[in-house]
């Protein structure tokens, strides 16, 4: 019976014991009165946790009568208005960080206890970038994991450093990613010209943690091209997928991100037609349509609508012949509409925003005066493309403004061309003209500009503290690794050298292609080299280097490095190789047509140069997750490799 009795014990305490090492050692806690995006937040964190250490962690609401004795940490999420834990310590600790008021989106990161820790955020949104910042510094998960394969170690178990940290205002107001010719991103797998919902899952779950707090959804409402281009009606059957528009306007604000909708008349769902451009015949057209898509489809649920005093459809100057022979200014059309818009949304969106960008020919109105909607339309001014405001209007004239920037431009969609030094300084410029409303950016392919992206984000929230050399080394250090740090930074500062005198990838091939017509046609002159012989150094020192550090990377960093710096150089420099192959043969029929043998092997050159570069991008960088990513096929309009069969052709006609 003795022997019965021992054994029990033995049994109990090893059923004990399993049930110990069961026991999670961290304890979320969110708050009793959490909303939908706090607690989906929260378990961003929980899933965070759980890659990156490998002690057991598990969330539950906050209680009175919770128990937290058995864990070793306890972290306590949420605003004073959801968490009771998080309102009664600061009622009763009013002083260091929470002496005063959390300004808008901003948290404190606040250890109250060895094994206890505070993410309390200022409301919804400065409580998920409280946890995003802490899974950042002290899980080490990074925001760009997904689109450059970084691969972060996992921790056996984590120690929390004691922490006191108060997260200044953001600079800029509104922060938004605006998806733009991102046909690579729409092309290379499901549905051609469609982000789908995955991607876009990945998109916003990325600029959330970037500190961004707005997306624009503008190609995923189906661009005009799409639908009345030959280029892309050769391509697919175009429709908008309204159902996905949905979709991702509901993940996006479930992960507490506003929506901004580009209240253009182009849209393929529902579109008024080119010869329906005139105001003052079609203004009610034109309000139908708007009053259609905020009642009838999911644009309604945005919360920020973006308009500008240009075409309707397509990105053109507004022109109506009857209305400038009549005198009527564009101006006070302008005026007419956008307050008919406002008017719309004051009464089926109300609390909404109503933005206006001015570009191209949307600036002299500006200046002139002649463009003055009511003050509750924000402004925002465009770069001219690769962060560079050559311009700033004179006088805001009373309205809100902010600034529109470009992490990428379509003119180098394939391959980057990082400019930091210059995001930062586009927004102090801000700043100094007390244009900070907004901080919109343009990304384009988004996956081919994360560094840019990236910068603007840190910039937008704090552009003071931002260093440019500094955001360089720890970005090429994490994901390349330390030891080729300060060379990779050398190849992406001759990537971006040697995009500005030719202009990037597709004004190269745009080029390339424009003499090849010119070939076809017989119609050839003698064209300078002093373009392309100062593109091309640049463009070999950042291939060749690429070249030498591949054998001295890491194993875990190889992927990232490949597709990131090694991959575009390559290509990059093929396309600089291809244009001056081009060129020379050029020449050669300017100067020398009649040498037959010589025009043959310039000819034979150039092909060789085609057919390398058309390899090289059907192939990829090797990724598989991006399989098909730089197909030719895959290109925007403009421009594409040339076909082969059409060069074939060509140089057949010599």
């Amino acid at each position: 019976m003795s022997s019965m009795k021992t054994m029990g014990k033995i049994a109990l305490f090893c059923i004990s014991g399993w049930f110990s090492s069961l026991q999670a050692q961290t304890l979320l806690v969110y708050g009793d009165k959490a909303d939908t995006i706090e607690i989906n937040a929260t378990k961003d964190l929980l899933k965070d946790w759980k890659q990156s250490v490998k002690e057991r962690v598990t969330m539950v609401p906050y209680h009175a009568g919770l128990s937290t004795s058995a864990y070793a940490h306890i972290i306590y999420i949420g605003t004073a208005k959801s968490n009771s834990f998080i309102q009664d310590y600061t009622q009763t600790h009013p002083n260091g960080k929470f002496s005063k008021p959390l300004e808008p989106e901003t948290f404190v990161l606040q250890t109250t206890s060895p094994k206890t820790l505070l993410i309390v955020g200022a409301d919804t949104r400065g409580t998920f970038y409280g946890i995003y910042d802490f899974s950042q510094k002290i899980l080490g998960v990074d925001p760009n994991t997904y689109w450059i394969g970084y691969q972060q170690k996992t921790k056996d178990k984590l120690v929390i450093p004691e922490l006191s940290f108060r997260k200044p205002a953001p600079v800029y107001k509104y922060r938004g990613y605006f998806d733009n010719d991102n046909d690579l991103l729409a092309n290379f797998k499901g549905r051609k010209l469609i982000v789908e919902l995955d991607l876009w899952k990945e998109i916003i779950n990325t600029v959330a943690r970037l500190g961004y707090n707005y997306i624009d959804i503008h190609d995923l409402l189906g661009r005009p091209e799409y639908y009345l281009r030959d280029y892309y009606i050769k391509l697919t059957t175009y429709h908008t997928d309204l159902k996905l528009v949905d979709e991702v306007i509901d993940y996006a604000h479930s992960k507490g991100l506003l929506v901004q909708i580009p209240m253009y008349l182009g849209w393929e769902f529902k579109h008024i037609t080119l010869d329906q451009t005139c105001l003052t015949k079609y203004y009610d057209l034109w309000m139908e349509t708007y009053q259609y898509y905020l009642t009838q489809t999911p644009l309604g649920k945005a919360d920020l609508f973006l308009q500008r005093p240009r075409h309707p459809f397509y990105d053109w100057a507004y022109k109506c012949p009857e209305e400038t022979a009549a005198g009527i200014r564009t101006g006070d059309l302008m005026n007419k509409m956008f307050e008919g818009l406002y008017q719309l949304l004051q009464k089926y969106r109300p609390g909404s925003v109503l933005f206006c960008d001015l570009w191209s020919e949307g600036r002299p109105l500006w200046a002139s005066g002649e463009f003055s909607p009511r003050k509750d339309v924000e402004m925002l001014w465009a770069d001219n493309g690769h962060a560079d405001f050559k311009e700033f209007p004179k006088d805001l004239k009373g309205y809100s403004f902010g600034i529109y920037i470009h992490a990428g431009v379509w003119y180098n969609n394939v391959t980057q061309s990082p400019y930091p030094d210059k995001i930062k300084e586009a927004a102090l410029m801000g700043i100094e003209r007390k244009m900070t409303h907004n901080f919109l950016v343009n990304g384009q392919t988004f996956k081919n500009f994360l560094l840019n992206l990236t910068a603007c984000g840190l910039c937008a929230w704090d552009p003071v503290s931002f260093d440019p050399e500094l955001f360089y080394r720890e970005w090429t250090s994490r994901y390349f690794g330390a030891n080729v740090s300060g060379d990779v930074v050398k190849i992406l500062k001759w990537t971006y050298a040697a995009n500005e005198p030719i202009g990037g990838f597709r004004n190269t091939m745009n080029t390339t292609v424009q003499l090849l017509n010119r070939m076809q046609k017989k119609i050839v002159t003698r064209e300078s080299m002093d373009k392309i012989d100062s593109t091309l150094q640049p463009a070999a020192q950042a291939w060749q280097l690429s070249e030498k550090l591949l054998p001295v990377i890491g194993p875990d960093k190889r992927t990232s490095y490949i597709d990131q710096i090694y991959f575009p150089a390559k290509i990059f420099y093929l396309d600089q190789e291809l244009l001056k192959s081009v060129l020379l043969l050029n020449n050669t029929l300017a100067t020398d047509k009649n040498n037959t043998s010589l025009v043959q092997q310039q000819a034979a050159i150039m092909r060789e140069s085609l057919v390398k570069l058309r390899e090289a991008l059907t192939a990829g960088s090797g990724w598989d997750k991006w399989k098909n990513f730089y197909l030719p096929e895959n290109f925007r309009i403009h421009t594409p490799p040339p076909d082969l069969a059409w060069v074939d052709q060509i140089i057949n006609g010599l």
